[in-house]
């Protein structure tokens, strides 16, 4: 099973058609997520704890997991006789989140597929990514939601992307209320030391031309010998929607979580 989670200003819809295509293909059970902020959840506050409710619920309501009431906080409970691979897949901010989700749910996901994922944002930054997360919380202060989906309407027509636009990122809407909180997000997760928490393999995924100056060392930092990058050549930051790549990806996908990794 599949669990996607989208980048930021999109919503489930991104991932619907590659979903499809999974199971169409290979049999593989597909779970779309919103994002708080985003999507079915626009009125909901953006944040770490928010976004771990938001995915317990899903997967309790999809009965992969069961949570003990009788423990606080985050303590939880796995559903006894789990038989399926639970696979997070996040693009970008669902990326970048899901270091944080990925430790919270280790004992829940066998592993995990995190895209556009590249740069440090976090503690550490360099300086590009600094004045980046300048520019966005700018925009996001500034702008309405209306103007800053101009703004990405424009970029993604400058992107060789062209396949599943329309179905999963035009006609699907866009989601700019919570971009302040999409930046802070950003600005305080640390994958280098999330990763090293965790016991089972990940597959990186990049276009060459996005933003990459940590992708080796998240690789590095993985336990799980089985973890790789993979990197398309000529793809940016919207190569899962580039039908140059989308053949060669899902194909990756499934060969990464159909090896018996860790089960």
């Amino acid at each position: 099973t599949f669990v996607f989670v989208h980048g930021g200003g999109g919503s489930r819809a991104m991932f619907r058609p590659h979903a499809r295509e999974l199971a169409a293909r290979y049999g593989h059970r597909g779970i779309l997520v919103d994002l708080p902020g985003h999507g079915s959840l626009r009125d909901v506050e953006l944040n770490l704890d928010t976004c771990w409710e938001e995915l317990k619920s899903v997967l309790e309501d999809c009965d992969i997991i069961v949570w003990d009431q009788a423990t606080d906080g985050k303590d939880g409970v796995n559903k006894e006789n789990k038989k399926e691979k639970i696979v997070y897949v996040g693009g970008s901010l669902g990326a970048y989140i899901g270091f944080y989700l990925l430790q919270e749910f280790k004992d829940t996901l066998s592993s995990a597929i995190l895209i556009d994922c590249g740069q440090n944002c976090g503690p550490g930054r360099s300086l590009k990514a600094s004045l980046g997360l300048r520019l966005l919380s700018y925009v996001g202060k500034h702008y309405s939601n209306k103007k800053l989906a101009k703004m990405m309407l424009d970029v993604t027509k400058k992107s060789p992307a062209d396949k599943w636009l329309i179905e999963s990122v035009f006609g699907a809407g866009w989601f700019f209320d919570a971009a302040r909180d999409q930046v802070e997000l950003l600005g305080s997760i640390a994958p280098a030391q999330h990763i090293p928490e965790l016991d089972f393999p990940i597959l990186f995924m990049n276009g060459s031309k996005d933003h990459r100056d940590s992708e080796q060392l998240w690789l590095d930092l993985c336990n799980n010998t089985n973890s790789d990058l993979k990197v398309f050549d000529g793809g940016d930051h919207f190569f899962t929607h580039d039908s140059r790549f989308v053949e060669e990806m899902l194909k990756n996908m499934h060969d990464f979580v159909t090896v018996d990794l860790h089960w």
